[in-house]
């Protein structure tokens, strides 16, 4: 999956300030948004179209680029790094004007609660990517999948472990969960070794304990992320 996002200057009528809305079209049309409040001093909405396989069949101006890089788009910023802007102004009113037809077909009462004008801020987002494990060798000569670099120093968690599609939600919530394995691991180990203030060297054998053990809680919800963002090969839409 992946998305497109823009910024909506203004609430529409009737909208809570502090609320998340979700406009789901007609199951025809292949993609739903979801809009989000920013920040008291920023104002305004956030606005993502979530998209899939399907949605590019139909529309395959919602493409994104194949091969991203940052140089290649606005100002090569961090922004740039996970989404496109057009190059110029042409461009980005042509994607613009697509996406106001589309609104207007699709979900035209949310159309007309918005400024037209802000579809020019549209930014086609990356597609997700899947990290591949590597897989190294352990005493017993299996192969396993390790989320911790065979040193003990660096490991990894959140997105950059289990990255999991938006509308799982489930990301924070893994995450979080594996802040505590982590935190655990950190502790049982301080007291496997009856120490009261935790070393470096105590760090490095939990990070690898950690990281040898999460992937196996965690794999389920990746395999189940990655076929919904593959839903047109994987399942049938009803």
């Amino acid at each position: 999956s992946f998305g497109v996002h823009m910024m909506i200057s203004s609430f529409p009528d009737g909208w809570a300030s502090d609320g998340t809305y979700v406009v789901k079209p007609d199951d025809k049309y292949k993609f739903y948004i979801i809009a989000a409040p920013m920040p008291p001093h920023i104002g305004g909405l956030s606005v993502s179209i979530v998209c899939y396989d399907e949605t590019v069949e139909l529309y395959p101006w919602l493409a994104p680029p194949d091969d991203m890089k940052a140089e290649s788009y606005g100002k090569g910023g961090w922004e740039d790094e996970y989404s496109a802007m057009p190059d110029n102004e042409g461009d980005a009113s042509n994607l613009s004007e697509q996406l106001a037809a589309l609104f207007q077909e699709a979900v035209p009462a949310f159309y007309n609660a918005i400024i037209a004008d802000d579809l020019k801020t549209a930014r086609i987002n990356r597609r997700v990517s899947w990290l591949d494990m590597a897989k190294v060798k352990d005493a017993g000569d299996d192969e396993v999948v390790t989320y911790t670099t065979s040193d003990g120093l660096v490991t990894l968690l959140g997105d950059a472990a289990h990255a999991v599609v938006p509308s799982m939600g489930e990301g924070c919530n893994t995450a979080l969960q594996s802040a505590v394995k982590l935190a655990d691991a950190i502790l049982l180990e301080m007291k496997d070794n009856e120490m009261d203030s935790c070393t470096t060297e105590a760090i490095s054998n939990a990070f690898l304990k950690y990281g040898a053990s999460r992937h196996k809680e965690v794999a389920a919800m990746q395999l189940m992320s990655a076929a919904r963002s593959r839903l047109k090969k994987v399942y049938k839409m009803s």
